[in-house]
């Protein structure tokens, strides 16, 4: 059930645990739960590429909006994204309700189940079985009745898989661990849940909402300010090649003391806290205040001389407004004026130019004027977090 604490992985562990609480404090309260956002956009991006699901961005943006293409296939990866990104805010308000609760439990990973498939068509529950030629219909939120194979891995048997449920909530639940063990678990977690696979489908997702869930409970996620499904869908070939080299039987008597290798579970955790310790890495670096301060300035650099030509210009000025509502989470609107430079008129027609583009929002006409962050700009303020060319 555990890995080997080798001094490597319990140092890499611990590296993990340090990097991550200093994203917290890098941008203003405001400004983060903004950036939050964008990462759900981005971790339901990366888990539909996992499972070879290919969306872009923009389509993303606009199904949140409600604004689905008519195109059948574009129209379903949308449905995922979005049934993907308001789990995962559910998964928020769950913990936020009742901190206590145990998101090793089977109820709670049968809720995760059951709330993903209600935001998807119907059509997403009938799965195709390869040795009979028949459709079953799969209930959300219900563990898997039948026999299955995933590739090379044969999935506990079906009367099994609730004592599995029940073996696995008994020894990761978080309260039960004291120290690193409990991060370790992040990852020890994520395997062995894959091994179990508990439903007839849609266990890679439920999975990383899993273990989304399991490492903000243990204060790894920092409030959801990286992803590590961006660095698993970077790796997905390795992603694949740990799983499988965790799912072999013990070899020896020095292979743990279980039926599966020990040895194959701690090549897999180091694995995925090498991926959790490089996307961490490369957030503290995409979010360091004056770093996204002078991309921001860089954006608008571009618009005012008209170097964006779909997006159209926007005066020279916008840089210091975006800068300094990027830096203090929200301004006054009266206080535009000020920071811009420009006569009143002229600063009512930016603000309004601002909130129209959604590079800023505004609850009403009088509210303050807080940062946003539209698809559009996402390549200019924050490289590299979506794949070259995919926007």
């Amino acid at each position: 059930m555990f890995p080997r604490e080798s001094s490597s992985l319990v140092d890499l562990v611990m590296e993990v645990y340090r990097k991550s609480a200093s994203l917290d404090g890098l941008l203003h309260p405001i400004t983060q739960k903004e950036v939050t956002r964008l990462l759900r956009h981005i971790n339901s991006y990366y888990s539909n590429r996992i499972e070879g699901e290919h969306t872009t961005p923009a389509d993303i943006e606009k199904a949140v909006k409600k604004e689905y293409s008519k195109d059948e296939d574009r129209k379903r990866l949308q449905l995922l994204s979005v049934a993907h990104i308001e789990v995962q805010a559910l998964i928020d308000e769950w913990l936020a309700k009742e901190p206590d609760i145990n998101v090793c439990s089977k109820d709670f990973l049968c809720s995760i189940h059951r709330e993903f498939y209600a935001r998807v068509p119907e059509s997403f529950l009938n799965i195709y079985d390869p040795e009979s030629g028949a459709t079953i219909q799969m209930v959300p939120g219900e563990l898997r009745n039948r026999l299955v194979t995933i590739g090379d891995h044969v999935p506990p048997t079906p009367d099994s898989v609730e004592r599995f449920i029940s073996r696995f909530e008994e020894v990761y639940t978080p309260d039960n661990l004291l120290g690193h063990k409990k991060l370790i678990t992040a990852a020890a977690s994520h395997h062995r849940l894959a091994w179990i696979h508990p439903f007839l489908d849609g266990n890679g997702r439920v999975n990383r909402l899993f273990s989304y869930a399991y490492m903000k409970k243990v204060k790894l996620d920092s409030l959801g300010l990286w992803t590590i499904s961006r660095g698993l869908a970077r790796r997905s070939d390795d992603y694949i090649n740990y799983l499988a080299v965790a799912d072999a039987n013990r070899k020896g008597d020095y292979d743990g003391r279980g039926n599966l290798s020990q040895k194959g579970l701690t090549r897999f955790c180091k694995y995925f806290f090498e991926v959790a310790e490089d996307q961490i890495s490369f957030m503290i670096e995409l979010l360091q205040l004056e770093n996204l301060r002078e991309r921001i300035i860089g954006y608008v650099n571009l618009r005012s001389q008209n170097m964006i030509p779909d997006d159209g210009t926007l005066r020279e000025e916008a840089k210091y407004v975006l800068a300094e509502i990027m830096t203090r989470g929200e301004v006054a609107r009266g206080e535009v004026k000020r920071i811009s430079g420009l006569g009143e008129r002229t600063a009512r027609d930016l603000t309004s130019q601002l909130v129209r583009e959604e590079l800023i929002t505004s609850e009403s006409h009088r509210s303050p004027l807080r940062f946003n962050i539209p698809g559009k700009v996402v390549g200019y303020y924050f490289p590299k977090l979506y794949p070259e060319g995919s926007i």
